[in-house]
């Protein structure tokens, strides 16, 4: 059976952390929750540290008291769930669960069926599927994956959907150094497994529901940032 660690960042969390959400996905036995907190200033700490204490020892805080960014968080969590030595599988979700519970339970489904691939939701628009976006964060997300698969041809649909689970093998690959980015870091996952020869071990999932949740942290000024980071992607992965 699959022992699955799951890391939901967080950063100023306090108004969308559902605990309803959090207590859904431990219906999946293997899973077990790690909410890493990223330096918050609001009541982010003690909310989480209160719902970890009445989790029955599945759901962990890992606190990190000086804020570094999304990828950063990420890098540090998983590094630090590898070396317990306790788990065959890491993944991570966004806080604001725009990937619902249930979506997720399906992504966990998924691995134990494909225990040997990493498996990312992808967020299609199918026919009856749920995929609400902000035009703006569409539009951003397919020029940045067209320029990607151009000039890195990674295959990738949805590099940017914040829903992926890996076998613990696979994340010591993608996450053995800190990243070059924080808005791409996704990117690099994907490129460093690529120049492991690791890419064809990948699965896409195609998501029923997926919406974009009030306080995203991303707007369109942002996508300036992101087109900076594609030039240091090019400058360092130019080779992969």
């Amino acid at each position: 059976m699959q022992k699955i660690a799951i890391i939901i960042p967080c950063y100023n969390e306090e108004k969308r952390i559902r605990e309803e959400f959090l207590n859904r996905l431990l219906d999946w036995p293997g899973a077990d929750l790690y909410l890493a907190n990223d330096g918050s200033r609001d009541g982010t700490p003690e909310l989480i540290s209160s719902i970890a204490a009445k989790s029955g020892g599945r759901i962990f805080v890992l606190d990190y008291k000086k804020n570094s960014g999304k990828a950063n968080t990420i890098f540090k969590s998983v590094n630090d769930i590898l070396a317990k030595g306790e788990y065959t599988h890491i993944g991570y979700f966004d806080a604001d669960f725009s990937t619902p519970p249930h979506e997720i339970l399906r992504m966990l489904d998924e691995v134990a069926k494909y225990p040997e691939k990493f498996i990312l939701g992808s967020r299609i628009v199918l026919l009856n599927s749920k995929i609400e976006r902000k035009p703006y964060r569409h539009y951003i997300g397919r020029i940045i994956v067209t320029i990607i698969n151009f000039k890195f041809t990674l295959g990738v649909y949805d590099t940017q959907c914040g829903a992926k689970l890996f076998p613990v093998a696979i994340a010591g690959k993608a996450f053995d150094r800190p990243f070059l980015t924080s808005w791409l870091f996704d990117v690099e996952v994907f490129l460093r497994l690529k120049k492991a020869g690791l890419m064809e071990r990948g699965k896409e999932m195609p998501l029923n529901e997926w919406r974009d949740v009030e306080g995203s942290k991303l707007n369109w000024k942002d996508g300036f940032k992101i087109f900076k980071e594609l030039l240091i992607l090019f400058r360092n992965y130019a080779k992969t």
